[in-house]
């Protein structure tokens, strides 16, 4: 969870935690968020992610991320 976090971080949005559910859906992050992420995942993994798992339900939570991430990299 640690990398997912450090994601956030890199996007200016350090407060958002592990803890936190609905990220999308309570306004935490946005559109132009999840586009943020998409870019430091891509960087991370130095592979892009398939436009199958751009969805809002996979941003909503660390755990959406963390299955999304296993999903497509794995």
């Amino acid at each position: 969870m640690q990398i997912i976090q450090n994601f956030f971080v890199n996007i200016d949005k350090a407060e958002v935690s592990q803890d936190m559910q609905n990220l999308v859906s309570d306004g935490v992050i946005d559109s132009l968020d999840i586009m943020a992420l998409v870019a430091q995942i891509e960087r991370h993994y130095k592979k892009p992610l398939d436009a199958k798992f751009i969805d809002t339900e996979n941003f909503q939570s660390f755990e959406a991320i963390s299955k999304m991430l296993k999903d497509a990299y794995e």
